[in-house]
């Protein structure tokens, strides 16, 4: 036999053990005072089984019916009928807990509204078969009983202590579940255990509340007044949870029997008191039903707003984490409400950031009308959802990047935007990066200036615009003389100093509307605009002197001097590849003419 063959065989014998002695007790106690309509031991049985988490419990329901037989038989002697006997009450035990495991009442599952309707339709429905078998056999062994009533009585008692008692034992095994589930710090157990220190004076109080209004009865002989009891319950239910509530009930419910059994009850004598006692449990009974729905109500809502308290903290860290802000906007009134996060994001505190005003104010002119249009679009359902990328002042005059996301959240009955919700993301690390990327791709990394595909598509744009305004385009090649001897002579630091200066001279030279590039090497190029060929030919002129400057480095001091080669077309003429072609051969032409000088192709201030 395994360990947990083992185990269940002893509960399986103690539980029998148990149950047979506490029913045999209970019909001594019972036929010696004449009241037989109080039956715990079934209720206990199958509290015990819902605590081990046996709601299929084929060898206990054994043992049950055979340890109820055992004690019907040592009282009367008659062997049918206490195996009848024990079999109605083995049934009883076995439906209640098929019953509950078939409803999953029974499980560990957070206790609901629907879970304690169905622990009643329970109660009310699975004694029926064990009563139909033991209300028949009690009435065969009695003259004048009547079946009918007999099996209604036995019914009743079933019903009523399983309502009074069973409650503990499920609602114990479903905290016990969720306090082992539970985790925390010593900052937890902490604040733990001064809640429950408060949370245990104001039990102590209700359980005095509860005593003096069971103990007002019997004094005043006022039976209305157990009422009252049922006023305490509900300050159990709304305070202390379902398990407090069906403990207590049940405690209340024990006492208050016990009071009326031994005649401390309104109207209770020994003649009367069989007849007072299943009236008073199925009153309590009743007592019981709202106090649980109220505890199950509270505690389904205390569930949800921890549910929504720990989805808010997770929305917080992830928000954190992303380092995101969120904006809440009511469309018809243009109020809007903007988390610490997004108010910080631009140097402000959330007390001086004044909402959609202040948000208009910061975002930059050029991207505040692709911005709305972007959320008109989301609002006339065009997209499905709201995303611009615009640039905000910061408080210390910086612009700040960000990505504005947001959904529509709630329309009137016309279909119109009413509330819309989303997110502030800072994305100026990432434009930086892109921005810097973007330039690495069409700039020079030594010298900063555009490369060869800028000027490639800054021929194009030019072409466009000799077409479109008219005047003349040059292309304008620069290469320094003898580059390879200052490298040769002062090392490639001089050499990349040398190219450095030329850049910005050349910079400094050309005009604000003139394209400066480097295309390779020691080889510079410009693409000007002008109106006459006199204009370029200044500009070779200009180009010459300012880079015929010496350049001074650490340890070096370089005289450089520049051949120029220009190509100039005007309006009509063709503007691609062939005028580089052009000043590159002019550019030669100055070369052979003894370098540092300029020449137009074709000759000088000649249109190509």
């Amino acid at each position: 036999m395994t360990g947990y063959g083992a185990k269940r065989a002893v509960d399986v014998v103690a539980l029998g053990c148990v149950y047979g002695g506490l029913a045999y007790a209970t019909l001594v106690f019972g036929r010696h005072t004449g009241v037989v309509v109080v039956w715990p031991a079934t209720a206990i049985a199958i509290g015990v089984l819902i605590v081990w988490g046996r709601l299929r419990p084929w060898p206990e329901v054994a043992a049950i019916g055979l340890a109820n037989a055992a004690a019907h038989y040592a009282l009367d002697g008659e062997l049918a009928l206490s195996a009848v006997l024990g079999v109605a009450n083995a049934l009883t035990v076995l439906t209640t807990c098929l019953g509950l495991a078939w409803t999953e009442v029974g499980t560990g599952a957070p206790s609901t509204v629907r879970k304690v309707v169905r622990l009643f339709l329970v109660a009310a429905a699975a004694p029926i078969p064990g009563a139909l078998i033991g209300g028949a056999a009690t009435a065969s062994v009695q003259v004048a009983a009547d079946p009918f009533h007999a099996t209604v009585a036995w019914w009743l008692v079933e019903a009523v202590n399983f309502i009074l008692l069973v409650p503990p034992f499920l609602f114990w095994r479903i905290r016990r579940e969720r306090l082992a589930a539970r985790s925390g710090g010593w900052e937890t157990r902490r604040n733990d255990t001064r809640r429950r220190r408060l949370r245990r004076l104001e039990l102590g109080a209700a359980c005095l509340a509860l005593a003096v209004a069971g103990v007002l009865v019997p004094i005043t002989g006022t039976l209305a007044l157990i009422e009252l009891s049922a006023t305490v319950l509900l300050w159990f239910a709304l305070r202390f949870g379902v398990f407090a509530t069906a403990l207590t009930t049940s405690i209340f419910a024990i006492c208050v029997t016990g009071a009326a059994f031994f005649g401390f009850w309104p109207d209770t004598t020994d003649q009367n008191r069989a007849s007072v006692l299943l009236p008073l449990q199925a009153m309590l009974a009743l007592t019981t039903v709202p106090a649980l729905l109220v505890a199950v109500i509270m505690s389904e809502r205390r569930r949800e707003l921890a549910a929504l308290d720990r989805d808010a903290r997770r929305l917080s860290f992830a928000l954190e984490g992303a380092n995101d802000g969120l904006w809440d906007w009511h469309v018809p009134t243009g109020e809007g409400f903007f988390s610490p996060r997004a108010c910080r994001m631009f140097g402000y505190e959330p007390d001086e950031f004044n909402g959609t005003s202040a948000w208009d104010a910061l975002v930059h002119p050029e991207d505040l009308a692709k911005a709305r249009a972007a959320f008109d679009a989301h609002a006339e359902g065009r997209t499905a959802f709201y995303e611009a990328e615009m640039r905000c002042r910061h408080k210390n005059g910086d612009w700040v990047w960000v990505l504005d996301r947001g959904k529509i959240v709630e329309r009137d009955e016309q279909g119109y935007a009413v509330r819309a919700v989303g997110t502030l993301t800072d994305i100026s690390q990432r434009k930086n990066l892109e921005q810097a990327l973007e330039h690495l791709a069409t700039h020079d990394p030594l010298t900063g200036l555009a490369n060869r595909g800028v000027f490639e598509r800054g021929l194009l744009r030019a072409a466009a615009r000799l077409d479109r305004m008219g005047g003349r385009i040059a292309v304008v090649l620069i290469d320094l003389d003898h580059f390879k001897q200052v490298n040769d002579t002062f090392g490639h630091a001089a050499g990349d100093a040398l190219l450095q200066e030329t850049a910005i001279r050349l910079r400094t030279a050309a005009r604000a509307d003139d394209l400066v590039a480097r295309l390779g090497g020691d080889e510079f190029a410009i693409i000007a605009s002008g109106q006459t060929a006199a204009e370029f030919d200044s500009l070779a002129e200009r180009l010459c002197a300012v880079l015929a400057e010496p350049v001074f480095g650490g340890g070096f001091e370089v005289t450089p001097s520049v051949s120029i080669g220009v190509a100039v077309a005007g309006v009509g003429a063709q503007v691609d590849d062939d005028l580089v072609v052009r000043a590159d051969r002019a550019l030669y032409t100055a070369k052979n003419a003894g370098r540092g000088t300029w020449r137009f192709f074709g000759g000088a201030g000649r249109v190509a």
